[in-house]
């Protein structure tokens, strides 16, 4: 069973509203930006605690270790379809007002949340994630990116994530000679570590250059992505079937719902959200797929 992590007592930033214009411009340019102070102290202790838990399932091998993957180090690292392993976290978190607002701004009314994880380094042993882009199918100026909850402070010294800043605007053929230069050397041109504390928000472009080391630290890391496509995206680029994005859209209406009868103390707004075009609406009693797997396009 992995320790039980220190308090967040160094936490000084206070919760913090909407993603800024400048901010927003700042990931247009780099494919990255660190948006501080996210998390309201009593949501991120519930993150922590309820994360924590499921780690621990993991290492004794129970349900949630049938959908984690190991990384190179044979280590367990990544938890897929984090909704359907049983917690009281995740739902809440994809409902917070934040991300909402920033997948409406950035992506377009017509967003669905597409999948979700929990990825987290371990004390001591933590797995390594070599250089790479999360998806190269993206050819466009499309805004897709990862929306990353830290829930403990993330740095070089604890196997933190270090970015290119600007290349996910390189063709794809700079990038993919810059990822295999990276599985000899580590240390990438122009790659810096995107250091965070517990509450940040990082979002990275799809087609960021990113990688971290192994963690050789005391302390354990645990960070949540939720990934968002819009309806129209994909259409064009034919990512899942149709049936996914309506039962992703099902879902994210859920989350919203579970987020406003079980709200944190903290909590002072919502999000409103409407369905895209053709995507349905959900109606209280309605049954939820949370696993929302996500089957390919076909034809």
């Amino acid at each position: 069973m992995t320790a039980a992590p220190s308090p967040t007592t160094d936490r000084t930033t206070p919760r913090r509203g909407k993603i800024t214009a400048a901010e927003i411009a700042s990931f247009d340019e780099q494919g990255y930006v660190i948006c501080r102070g996210v998390l309201a102290e009593d949501e991120l202790e519930h993150c922590r605690s309820e994360s924590y838990r499921l780690i621990n399932e993991i290492l004794a091998g129970g349900l949630p270790d049938t959908r984690c993957s190991r990384g190179p180090e044979g280590v367990p690292y990544y938890l897929h379809y984090l909704h359907a392993n049983a917690n009281s976290f995740s739902l809440r978190l994809l409902a917070h007002p934040f991300v909402g607002d920033a997948l409406n701004r950035m992506v377009g009314p017509d967003f669905v949340p597409c999948w979700e994880s929990l990825v987290f380094k371990l004390a001591s042993t933590g797995s390594s994630v070599p250089w790479h882009r999360d998806d190269k199918s993206v050819d466009g100026d499309e805004r897709v990116f990862n929306i990353d909850f830290y829930f403990d402070k993330s740095s070089s010294a604890n196997g933190g994530v270090w970015v290119v800043p600007g290349s996910h605007l390189l063709p794809a053929d700079e990038a993919n000679a810059l990822i295999e230069r990276g599985h000899r050397d580590f240390r990438l041109p122009g790659a810096i570590p995107a250091e965070v504390e517990p509450g940040d928000v990082i979002l990275h472009h799809v087609k960021v250059l990113h990688g971290s080391a192994a963690n050789r630290s005391d302390q354990l890391r645990r960070v949540v992505y939720f990934d968002s496509r819009a309806v129209s995206w994909n259409r064009k680029y034919r990512w899942f079937a149709e049936e996914v994005m309506r039962e992703r859209c099902r879902m994210y209406q859920f989350a919203l719902y579970q987020r406003s009868v079980a709200p944190y103390e903290s909590d002072d707004e919502t999000f409103a959200y409407s369905p895209p075009a053709d995507m349905p609406a959900w109606a209280w009693g309605e049954p939820v797929d949370l696993l929302g797997e996500r089957v390919p396009w076909e034809g």
